[in-house]
């Protein structure tokens, strides 16, 4: 597996950078993609790292194109939905959708590490432990993201990781059943992008093979205006947060304006935005 092109040299341009870390086309649009386009839209420097292709979902119901043309038609549609959240800089690697768990543990960690190296993001966005919803492939990816963590940016202190999660509500009301890791439905940080929930509808849309997937989460196809899209939900991995802090006060305060069904998960939220110093 090939390096990151230019490895070992920072970007260019100072500020701050997010790397989002996800395993398929589409990963990207259905949990944090409000999120990245909200911080892409501040001046952040937002970058997406694709694991695969998606060659193993599904082409369409009817089919939008052939199984070998569907690797292509798949990060397409990924690089469409990153333009529709505003996000330039969108890296896919060469590993098969479904079979993340045959590459070596080491090869991969080093791959996701290099891509850290390089681009010393101040915030990491990956799977949680359960993957959200048990997808081996986004199993895989959230240790592997968080061992590389640990080896190249947790030493420096300065750089946080964070899982993106759902509230054990949006579990029940989306038919997923329990979550398939406590963390994965546990909330320590959320991301008002209410702002930017139209470029979250419109990087949905831009999946055009798997409609049916996006049907089940979001109701339809292109997904129907909801309050609940521009809430995001995240558990910070690292730096922990110590036991017993209270609500965050602007978490509160954005409360009441909430959807009820994550009304909850606002409220208790400990952090109020990925960047605090520059939340507003």
């Amino acid at each position: 597996m090939p390096e990151p092109e230019g490895g070992g040299h920072r970007l260019q341009g100072g500020g701050r950078r997010l790397l989002c870390l996800t395993a398929h086309p589409d990963d990207e649009s259905f949990s944090p993609g409000a999120s990245l386009a909200r911080y892409a839209a501040e001046g952040v420097e937002v970058t997406v790292v694709c694991a695969t292709r998606g060659q193993a979902g599904k082409a369409g119901d009817p089919p939008l194109c052939s199984r070998a043309e569907l690797p292509r038609v798949r990060e397409q549609e990924l690089r469409a939905a990153c333009r529709a959240l505003g996000v330039a800089r969108v890296h896919v690697l060469d590993y098969e959708d479904g079979r993340l768990a045959r590459v070596a543990p080491a090869e991969l960690v080093a791959v996701l590490a290099g891509w850290m190296e390089r681009l010393e993001p101040d915030v990491v966005l990956t799977f949680p432990p359960g993957g959200i919803s048990g997808h081996t492939d986004h199993r895989v990816l959230s240790r592997a993201v968080e061992q590389a963590f640990r080896q190249v940016l947790a030493p420096g202190d300065r750089s946080r990781l964070y899982y993106f999660t759902l509230p054990a509500a949006v579990y029940r009301l989306n038919g997923l059943g329990r979550p398939p890791h406590p963390l994965d439905a546990t909330v320590t940080t959320v991301v008002d992008a209410r702002a930017w929930a139209e470029r979250k509808r419109a990087a949905l849309a831009c999946h055009r093979t798997q409609h049916r997937s996006v049907e089940r989460a979001f109701g339809g196809f292109p997904p129907p205006p909801s309050p609940r899209l521009g809430w995001e939900f995240f558990y910070r991995a690292w730096p922990p947060f110590p036991a017993g802090l209270p609500p965050h006060p602007e978490a509160v305060a954005a409360a009441a304006a909430a959807p009820e069904a994550v009304r909850p998960a606002v409220a208790g939220a400990v952090e109020w935005g990925l960047f605090p110093a520059a939340a507003g």
